[in-house]
């Protein structure tokens, strides 16, 4: 039996909804039309080098994603270059199976060389396109103004802005175009009797994979949808099922995924860690899913994000308490729609607490939660011409919602972008304008004593390898600890770094090297020419008290000693042998 949506009458049906469609993506793209103007950042240094033959491992074009595999020798190389800090466990694996994505960024480079607004407005044209795909959809499978509602509330979400300002953050956008037409297509099958959609699916979601693993999200509606239709069939997603068992067992087998590192987490490799990272991640996530709380900062932790928690709790008591009344009023029809949505936007975020939280994170769960909450906002309104306390909370809800979605998401987006792209010019000037003679940099070692952020504790040598500037032969950042600490130098070719707080609790810190896998006392690392040796750990099993050991004098002229600070890379002193004196915390330029 073909189930079908009401929809308006045929005039509204053809021109008024794509009307509205229109001057709604105006408004989005108006409001960050200043994405453009973000330059490059950091892992799209590492992506140029890839291309340019300047990353320390070699990669094909279509694998720009793939920055550590996990092998020894790759780790070695990427450490004694400085691509990685020196505590990176030696099994640590950052590597993502998008061959889309990395070969129209090496497409990019080819057409536009290294002028980074084409770049950029080549990921606006993938994001418009997007939202086109996200419209089409929700007009087909919802009535007009549920629809269009739940579109801008889409549309003007903060989500947006990361991977609309960050060149490598492109693939979500991917990922999410080709998974929602592949939705499209399922649907057009399975309510429409399209034969050919049923492939046409099929070869979407093919595509999607592509992109990256935030396709795994389209299976979440995919699977949400067949679980809440009347004549459910799992069966239907066969072809689709055999496509994911294909992706997984090459991703896997290519050496694709993420181990050992405390941020990134892989749910088939690291099940229990996944488990236990998802519980953390996904609660935030629904805050800001549910009352557009920002979770868009580059910082990849902090205090606020307890609270941010605690509000996703709540969140999802109050979706609990909605969906069931929300269910009883309406038709059967628009109950399934509540019931699909409400799924799928579990199902598809579930995939996203892999990683760090961001709002980046939700460009796909967000399609659902929004079309719930357009009907929480439609609820209220209705609500309006009736009396009660039930009638006056469901407007007071929908009036919160309509604040916080439609006023606050995209001043936090604007504001994102806004903010990368400042970061991303400060971390530039700082990179160019090391106090280094550039006519003899290319011989010297630079010892950084603290970085505060992936973009100074890695990127630096990147930055300056793209501006076509001599690069330090070696980049030796010994510190990512965010307090303030001592630095003792023991005689000419040995420094000792003490932080009370302890070393290598920092998310930043993390990504490199999972907590439960400590740097033991006296453990000793090689880095190259130098050796890192353990000397203290904290009650927990942290290092408070660390020794760098050179293979040439401090004194020597090859040597630059810096401190990343809010200027930028400033000269430090190390004080006479035998002296300790106080190391600041270091900070990301300005």
């Amino acid at each position: 039996m073909v189930d079908r949506v009401p929809h308006p009458p045929a005039g509204l049906r053809s021109t008024r909804p794509w009307a509205w469609v229109l001057g709604i993506l105006v408004v989005a793209a108006a409001i960050r039309v200043h994405a453009l103007g973000v330059g490059f950042v950091m892992d799209d240094y590492a992506q140029l080098a890839m291309l340019a033959g300047a990353y320390p491992v070699e990669r094909e074009p279509w694998d720009l994603f793939s920055f550590c595999r996990g092998t020894p020798q790759e780790l070695s190389g990427l450490v004694t270059s400085g691509a990685f800090p020196w505590w990176s466990d030696p099994e640590l694996r950052l590597s993502t199976l998008r061959p889309l994505p990395s070969l129209l960024i090496w497409l990019d480079v080819r057409a536009f060389g290294l002028e980074a607004r084409w770049h950029h407005a080549h990921t606006f044209v993938w994001w418009v396109a997007m939202l086109l795909v996200v419209a089409r959809l929700l007009l087909r499978v919802l009535p007009a103004r549920w629809a269009l509602l739940a579109f801008a509330l889409y549309a003007l979400d903060e989500c947006h802005a990361q991977p609309l300002a960050w060149l490598a953050n492109r693939n979500a956008i991917l990922a999410t175009t080709f998974g929602m037409l592949a939705v499209h297509a399922h649907v057009r099958w399975r309510e429409a009797g399209l034969e050919r959609s049923r492939w046409l699916a099929m070869l979407l979601i093919i595509l999607a994979l592509g992109c990256g693993e935030a396709a795994l999200g389209a299976f979440g509606f995919l699977l949400a949808y067949e679980l809440v239709r009347r004549d459910r069939s799992l069966g239907a997603l066969w072809p689709l099922l055999i496509v994911l068992l294909v992706w997984a067992v090459l991703h896997r087998g290519g050496g694709y995924g993420a181990d050992f590192s405390g941020v990134y987490v892989d749910p088939v490799a690291e099940p229990r860690h996944w488990l236990a990272a998802a519980v953390v991640r996904a609660p935030i996530l629904l805050a800001d899913l549910a009352f557009a709380v920002p979770t868009g900062q580059l910082a990849l932790g902090g205090r606020a994000m307890a609270l941010q928690a605690v509000i996703g709790g709540v969140a999802l008591v109050v979706a609990l308490l909605w969906l069931g009344p929300a269910r009883v009023r309406r038709t059967e029809l628009e109950r399934e729609r509540i019931g699909w949505f409400a799924v799928a936007t579990v199902l598809s975020l579930l995939p996203m607490v892999s990683a760090f939280v961001s709002a980046r994170l939700l460009v796909m769960p967000a399609i659902a939660a929004h079309v719930l909450l357009a009907a929480v906002v439609l609820e209220g309104l209705d609500a309006r011409l009736t009396t009660g306390a039930a009638a006056r909370a469901r407007t007071a809800l929908a009036a919160a919602l309509v604040v916080a979605h439609l006023g606050l998401a995209p001043w936090w987006g604007i504001r994102e972008i806004a903010e990368l792209r400042s970061f991303g010019a400060a971390v530039d000037r700082a990179a160019v304008a090391m106090p280094i003679d550039d006519a003899v940099i290319a011989g010297k070692t630079v010892i950084v004593l603290g970085a505060a952020d992936p973009s100074t504790l890695l990127y630096p040598p990147l930055i300056r390898s793209a501006r076509g500037l001599a690069r330090p032969r070696r980049w030796m950042v010994l510190s990512a600890a965010p307090g303030p600490g001592r630095l003792r130098r023991v005689d000419a070719q040995t420094l000792e770094i003490e932080v009370e707080a302890g070393m290598l609790r920092a998310d930043v810190e993390q990504m490199f090297r999972r907590e439960d896998r400590p740097l033991r006392v006296h453990e000793v690392i090689a880095w190259g020419d130098a050796r890192v040796e353990v000397l203290a750990a904290d009650a927990e099993g942290f290092p408070v008290r660390v020794r760098y050991s050179f293979a040439t004098s401090l004194d020597d002229p090859s040597v630059v000693v810096l401190l990343a600070t809010p200027s930028g890379f400033v000269r430090y002193p190390l004080g006479p042998v035998g002296v300790a004196i106080a190391l600041p915390p270091a900070s990301a330029p300005r």
